[in-house]
């Protein structure tokens, strides 16, 4: 009696995740934050919902075999999402957007919708080498070029389009289709994406995409449509509610913090039927946000009255431009002297900056912002410079990515930077324990053996992430009945959700798993 008891139980968390003709399977962000995918089947048509990269970060430790694991699901493309009828993308993040290149290239025809700003910044992204090594290409390069960087640290572009081939008199080619990584290995040379490459095949991703609105019906089939609402997370995110047959599914995307001084807070959504909710920093509180953009404010004033350079560590996209615009807002409140040199030092941080603030110059859409962004008519501090430097010494507020420390412009300035008593290392967004700038928030070393003596300091204000009382607003139009899947989130915060949902009164909470759906 007690098996049969047990095998209702299973087969009732697993039906509810069937309503009438609609399913919903998920291929990554279940049980983990990163690699967002959902299979959204109706009789007659199959839908994407995301089609994200996972992440390095989620890595628990450093192991050539964990790495390795990551790489292998991020080259998977399941060949049911390959037939799908179209693709809904939630917002640009890599780890939503990221393995769209690859999608296309495995041969998905489908439309891709999203809101004018995910569109813009995830072709951004693209066109920034970002998708495109996870491709196995025969690669083509020069060959002088890969003789004098042999043995030396200098990167060799890889091409891979026609148009390339004209300008380039000594060419090289792999002998098959190989990924980048693996040609780096064989040929033992660092070899870089070429940009116009990345922009040309941006360019016929683009064709696929179809902007729409906020609240917007869109009828993808005839019993199947969907409505992108605010989820205020980033410019342009969005949830997604599609209904079939008078019943509605509810997919969260990544909800904002509703202290973004760039988005606000999200739009509740009305009731459905089942919900995949995010839950990446389900146990964090954020009421203290005001007070920690005061303690950030505070401190850089402090450290540059002590004539110290405040170094930022931070994301390239979202979290550089907040910074620059909390800095412009000191300025304009005269908390910040404009004498005061900024840079911004990434290339790929620097682009998405121009886009921004492209946006808030020419007004193009009206809606991507709040409209006070829109009335102080720039996110960018006075004599802020957005470009590459070559002298640190001088005192300055620097901005490079990546927030971990663990590559880009970060990574190479450690050397440079945390072995000055004069520095001040301001850390703004996540980042992974073992990551450099965990470490040394941990008083270790950082992975090259260096022991900083920089001070730093972490700071939270800059969160896009709703806390457990922002996702209780966000349910607040819902029946506590409903059933709710729990993604974006690692196993033991996906049960710490479950736990805090479910003393809450929620009657029907579960934890997504891959691939796990009933037929």
């Amino acid at each position: 009696m007690n098996k049969i008891i047990s095998i209702i139980f299973s087969l009732f968390l697993f039906i509810s995740i069937i309503f009438a003709d609609i399913s919903v399977t998920p291929y990554g962000a279940a049980e983990t934050v990163s690699g967002s995918c959902f299979l959204l089947e109706t009789e007659g048509c199959k839908v994407i919902v995301d089609c994200g990269l996972f992440m390095r970060s989620e890595v628990d430790d450093d192991s050539i075999s964990s790495s390795k694991r990551v790489e292998l699901k991020n080259q998977q493309i399941q060949t049911n999402l390959i037939n799908a009828n179209a693709l809904f993308l939630t917002h640009a993040h890599l780890d939503h957007s990221g393995r769209i290149p690859l999608l296309i290239h495995s041969g998905f025809q489908g439309k891709i919708y999203s809101t004018q700003a995910t569109k813009e910044l995830a072709l951004t992204l693209f066109k920034e080498r970002n998708g495109f090594d996870l491709i196995k290409r025969k690669w083509f390069w020069s060959a002088s070029r890969r003789k004098k960087a042999k043995g030396k640290n200098n990167f060799v572009i890889a091409h891979w389009s026609d148009e390339c081939k004209e300008n380039i008199k000594s060419i090289e080619y792999s002998n098959d289709e190989i990924l980048l990584e693996d040609l780096k290995k064989k040929e033992n040379v660092k070899f870089l994406l070429c940009k116009n490459c990345c922009e040309t095949e941006t360019k016929k991703i683009e064709e696929q995409f179809v902007a729409v609105g906020y609240n917007e019906d869109i009828n993808i089939a005839d019993a199947l449509k969907v409505k992108f609402i605010n989820a205020a997370h980033i410019l342009g995110s969005a949830s997604l509610i599609f209904q079939s047959n008078n019943k509605k599914v509810l997919f969260s995307g990544d909800l904002g913090s509703g202290y973004s001084r760039f988005s606000g807070e999200f739009d509740i959504p009305e009731s459905v039927d089942l919900i995949f909710m995010e839950a990446t920093h389900c146990g964090d509180k954020n009421k203290n946000i005001a007070e920690q953009y005061e303690l950030f404010r505070k401190d850089l004033k402090l450290a540059i009255d002590n004539k110290k350079t405040v170094w930022i560590p931070v994301l390239s996209f979202n979290k550089t431009q907040k910074v620059l615009y909390e800095l412009k807002l000191m300025q304009d409140e005269r908390k910040l002297s404009k004498k005061i040199p900024i840079y911004s030092i990434s290339p790929g941080a620097n682009t998405i900056t121009s886009l921004y603030q492209k946006e808030i110059l020419t007004k193009n859409h009206d809606d991507w912002f709040l409209s006070d962004v829109y009335k102080n008519g720039s996110i960018l501090p006075a004599e802020v410079k957005l470009q590459m430097i070559r002298n640190y010494d001088k005192q300055m507020i620097l901005l490079s990515a990546s927030g971990d420390m663990d590559k880009g412009k970060s990574e190479q300035l450690i050397p440079q930077m945390l072995t000055r008593k004069d520095v001040f290392v301001m850390i703004v967004n996540y980042v992974n324990p073992e990551s450099n700038a965990g470490l040394i928030l941990k008083g270790e070393k950082t992975h090259s053996g260096i022991k900083s003596i920089a001070k730093i300091k972490k700071y939270s204000g800059f969160s896009d992430h709703a806390d457990f009382d922002m996702l209780q607003k966000w349910l607040s139009k819902q029946n506590k009945n409903v059933a709710i899947y729990i993604i974006h989130s690692s196993a033991r915060h996906s049960q710490d959700m479950l736990d805090l949902l479910q003393k809450e009164g929620w009657q029907n909470v579960n934890k997504a798993e891959i691939e796990k759906t009933a037929v």
